[in-house]
């Protein structure tokens, strides 16, 4: 934690949620995901991605029957648009 700089999390807004300073932040924030982590798999989290995103195969069909591409990736939580913009800031293939 704190050892990498990107403009794509905002690291500071997320700490200022656990604490006002940095040390005491960072520790309530490593707890908070470690009960978070403790809790185990949840059925709600797990999955889906861009299935899930769209809400079903019978959406995800009807989109791409009227021209609609939706772009999705696991490993990103936003909008397709959002998606698309960090592929592209970090060069990976979009398709």
């Amino acid at each position: 934690m704190g050892t990498v700089t990107t403009d794509r999390q905002d690291s500071e807004y997320v700490l200022n949620i656990f604490g006002t300073s940095l040390g005491a932040a960072r520790g309530a924030y490593g707890a908070f995901v470690a009960k978070e982590v403790a809790k185990g798999r949840r059925s709600d989290l797990v999955g889906g991605g861009l299935l899930r995103s769209v809400g079903g195969w019978f959406e995800l069909k009807e989109s791409r029957d009227s021209g609609i591409r939706v772009k999705g990736d696991e490993r990103i939580l936003g909008s397709s648009d959002f998606v698309e913009a960090v592929l592209k800031q970090s060069n990976e293939d979009l398709q």
